[in-house]
């Protein structure tokens, strides 16, 4: 009876430490259908916008507007960060006019960034379910 209660637990923790979502991320307000949009999803504070240390990036066509979706399977449950910026002339960097960044950028939970770059914990989504979608509005400054 012991061993089955412990071989019981082990597999309740063992599927528990391996479920995964598939990530569906919609980005709206898109203004133009051109250029590529780059799409990162960080796991932790350290690399926080960073250009290197994202768990997970992508770079893809911008064919659609208003709104476009990418879709990102396997991905372990836990806590998440994204962030993305539309290379609306694709010329694969995000453009600034002394500091003001010209092309349209956004993150989960759609803080408002003008005078500074949001917190990790201000854009994290909890992402523990099988299928989950979350939304991600561009802006401009």
């Amino acid at each position: 009876m012991r061993y089955s209660i412990i071989l019981l637990f082990s597999l309740v923790f063992s599927f528990a430490m391996s479920a995964q979502c598939t990530l569906t991320v919609k980005v709206v307000n898109i203004k133009k259908a051109t250029g590529k949009i780059e799409l990162g999803m960080y796991d932790g504070p350290k690399y926080w916008l960073e250009d290197h240390g994202q768990f997970r990036d992508v770079i893809f066509e911008c064919t659609d507007a208003p709104e476009q979706t990418y879709v990102f399977k396997d991905i372990p449950y836990g806590e998440y960060g994204l962030s993305l910026y539309h290379d609306v002339n694709g010329n694969g960097k995000m453009d600034f006019r002394t500091w003001i960044p010209k092309e349209p950028y956004g993150f989960s939970n759609d803080p408002r960034a003008k005078w500074s770059k949001p917190s990790y914990k201000s854009c994290t989504v909890d992402v523990n379910q099988p299928e989950q979608t979350v939304v991600l509005t561009l802006q401009t400054w």
